[in-house]
Formats: C-alpha cells, sequence, structure tokens
C-alpha cells in the first residue's frame, strides 16, 4: 500500500526593497494578514516607526524581529532564512502530518510538542485567537529534521556582585544617601 506525501511548494522569502527596513506591504506579505491588519499588529507590539509618511509606513527589520518572534538575525543568511513568510496552522499540519484540529488543541491546552506559534493579533483573556496564529517556517523545519530550534540566544549571565551587609539606617535620608553614593562608585 502507497502513501502519498503532500507536496508543498516551496517557499520564497519577502524581497525587502531597504535592505533592513520593512514596509507595511512587505509586513503583510510577512504576515500573511491583509495590509489594514499590520497597523493592530504594529500597535500590539510596540514597534517604532522609522519613517512619519502616513502612505507607506517603515519600520527597523531588526527590531521586528526581536519584537514579533524573539530572534535577533546576526548576518543576511540568517536574515534570509527569517523572511519567509510567517505560516498558518494550514501549512503547519501539512508539514508534520499533524491535524489542525490536534495542533489548535494542543496550544489551547498548553501542550504543544511543536515550536510555539507566535500570537499577532491581541487576543482576549481565556479566549486565544486561532486565526491570529503563526509559525516561523525555520523553527518548524529544524522541528522536523530533529534540530536545534532556532530561536535567540539567552543573554550573558551578570557577574554576581559581592553583596555587602546593609547597614541599618536611622532615617530615610540616611538610606538614601547611602543608595547613591553605592551608584556613584
Amino acid at each position: 500500500m502507497h502513501t502519498l506525501v503532500a507536496y508543498t511548494p516551496p517557499l520564497d522569502p519577502i524581497e525587502l526593497r531597504f535592505p533592513v527596513v520593512m514596509t507595511n506591504a512587505e509586513m503583510a506579505a510577512w504576515y500573511q494578514v491583509g495590509k489594514n491588519t499590520v497597523l493592530h499588529i504594529v500597535r500590539y507590539f510596540g514597534l517604532n516607526e522609522l519613517s512619519g509618511a502616513a502612505k507607506n509606513h517603515r519600520f527597523g527589520l531588526h527590531e521586528v524581529m526581536r519584537k514579533i518572534i524573539n530572534v535577533t538575525p546576526l548576518d543576511d543568511a540568517e536574515i534570509k532564512v527569517l523572511l519567509y513568510p510567517l505560516q498558518k496552522v494550514t501549512w503547519v499540519s501539512e508539514r508534520t502530518g499533524l491535524s489542525v484540529s490536534s495542533i489548535n488543541a494542543a496550544v489551547c491546552e498548553n501542550r504543544l510538542l511543536l515550536p510555539a506559534p507566535i500570537e499577532v493579533t491581541p487576543t482576549q483573556p481565556g479566549r486565544t485567537a486561532a486565526r491570529g496564529r503563526r509559525w516561523v517556517p525555520a523553527q518548524i523545519e529544524a522541528y522536523i529534521r530533529n534540530d536545534p530550534i532556532p530561536s535567540q540566544a539567552a543573554p550573558a549571565p551578570r557577574p554576581v556582585l559581592k553583596s555587602r551587609s546593609k547597614p541599618t539606617f536611622r532615617n530615610a535620608f540616611e538610606a538614601i544617601c547611602s543608595d547613591n553614593a553605592e551608584v556613584s562608585s
């Protein structure tokens, strides 16, 4: 008995007009949403606009990647991999062989084994927006190949300062002066 393998056409990355800037249209293509939804996503994630032009807003690519998918690309190769459009649950279902309903149920019940989706639209408390979920193709492909899931590296640990015993103070003014002296030294 032969099993049919679903053919998925290769994805094409989003072509940016400017090397490190995303426009409204490019963001809409990357998120796979309508152009009118981009403004809501920008507000939801707190993205800073680089241009004041009302017709074609522009946003820094690194900020978009950092705030939306929590990844900071280090070079052009990483940027190209991350510029593949974020994918909906049907694409994830085709790639993994899991049903759409089981993926959605696993997300709602916090038992998903796949890389976590990105909620690109705000949700109300106690509800999850199934239509607003998107996955990073590079993460799903790495999961399928059993490779480490690409994500932002953990920040370097801060050196632990030797703790000095805090003296007791007789009043608040003494405590404030002491704290200021520690910060300035």
